[in-house]
C-alpha cells in the first residue's frame, strides 16, 4: 500500500479555506469592573465596589470549581497587552476569527450580571453589558452579534430588556442560563419567552449559572469534573420543564414566532 504522506506546512489554513466557520459560543471578558463604568449609574458603581456582586450562591468568589484551565480557557489565551482571556478584540480578531475564518461570531458573555442577587443591580449591570457589546464588541467587527443578557429571575424587567434591543442588528439572541431558581419552564419566565418571540430572537441557555441550589439531587461536589457530569441532568431538566410548562406552544402563537 502505497500512502503519501504532506507536510503540515503545505496544508492549506482554515483562514486560507473557501469553508467558513460560525461559532455560535464566543465569550467575551471586561478587563475590569471600570469596562462598564460608561453605561452604570453612579450609584451602582459605589454600590459594587462596597459590597461587590452576592450571587444567589452567596459564599462563591471566583470559579465554583478547580478547572484544569484558568476561566476554562487555553493557556496562550492571555492577551498579549495584558488582561483576562477574552478581553482583546485585537488578539481575538488574529488568534481565532481570522486563523479560523470565522464568519460569524455569536457572543455569549458570561459573568454578565446574571444570578445577581439584588435584582435592581443585576437589571443595571445586564443592560451595560448589552450596550459594552456594542461599543466594544459588536460595533467594531461586523463579523460579531451580540446576545442579550438579562436578569432572567426578573421576567418583567428582562422582557423590557429584550424590546429595548427588538430590530437591533447587533443582537441575534437572549441568552439564558440553564440553573435558575425554578425550572426554566415555570410562570415567572414566561415574559421572557413572549418577549423573545415577539422580537424573533432566538433563546440562548448556556450551561452553569447561579440558582442557589445544590447541583446534584446530593447536594454539592467538590470537583469540577461532577459539575460537567451535572450539566447533562440539568439540561434534560430544562427541556423536560420547557415541553410540560407549554413554553414552546404558548411562544408558537404569538406574533413573530417562525
Amino acid at each position: 500500500m502505497n500512502v503519501q504522506l504532506r507536510e503540515t506546512s503545505a496544508l492549506q489554513s482554515a483562514a486560507a479555506s473557501r469553508l467558513a466557520v460560525a461559532d455560535c459560543d464566543i465569550h467575551p471578558a471586561t478587563r475590569s469592573e471600570k469596562d462598564l463604568h460608561p453605561w452604570l449609574e453612579r450609584k451602582w458603581i459605589d454600590h459594587i465596589a462596597q459590597f461587590g456582586r452576592p450571587a444567589r450562591h452567596g459564599w462563591i468568589s471566583g470559579p465554583a470549581y478547580p478547572k484544569a484551565q484558568p476561566n476554562a480557557s487555553r493557556r496562550d489565551a492571555y492577551p498579549p497587552e495584558g488582561g483576562r482571556q477574552g478581553s482583546s478584540l485585537s488578539f481575538m480578531q488574529v488568534q481565532h476569527l481570522d486563523a479560523n475564518n470565522v464568519e460569524l461570531g455569536i457572543l455569549n458573555p458570561l459573568g454578565s450580571g446574571q444570578g445577581v442577587q439584588n435584582p435592581d443591580l443585576s437589571n443595571a449591570i445586564c443592560h451595560a453589558t448589552n450596550e459594552w457589546q456594542i461599543a466594544e464588541w459588536t460595533g467594531k467587527d461586523s463579523r460579531l452579534k451580540g446576545s442579550v443578557v438579562v436578569n432572567y429571575e426578573d421576567g418583567p424587567e428582562a422582557a423590557a430588556e429584550i424590546r429595548r434591543y427588538a430590530g437591533n442588528k447587533n443582537f441575534v439572541q437572549v441568552l439564558l442560563l440553564t440553573r435558575t431558581a425554578e425550572p426554566i419552564g415555570a410562570r415567572r419566565y414566561w415574559p421572557i419567552f413572549e418577549a423573545a418571540s415577539e422580537a424573533g430572537l432566538a433563546v440562548a441557555i448556556h450551561a452553569f449559572g447561579y440558582g442557589g441550589n445544590p447541583i446534584t439531587p446530593a447536594g454539592w461536589p467538590s470537583y469540577y469534573i461532577e459539575e460537567m457530569v451535572g450539566h447533562a441532568q440539568t439540561s434534560e431538566a430544562v427541556v423536560t420543564s420547557l415541553v410540560t410548562e407549554g413554553v414552546f406552544a404558548r411562544c408558537s402563537t404569538r406574533p413573530g414566532s417562525g
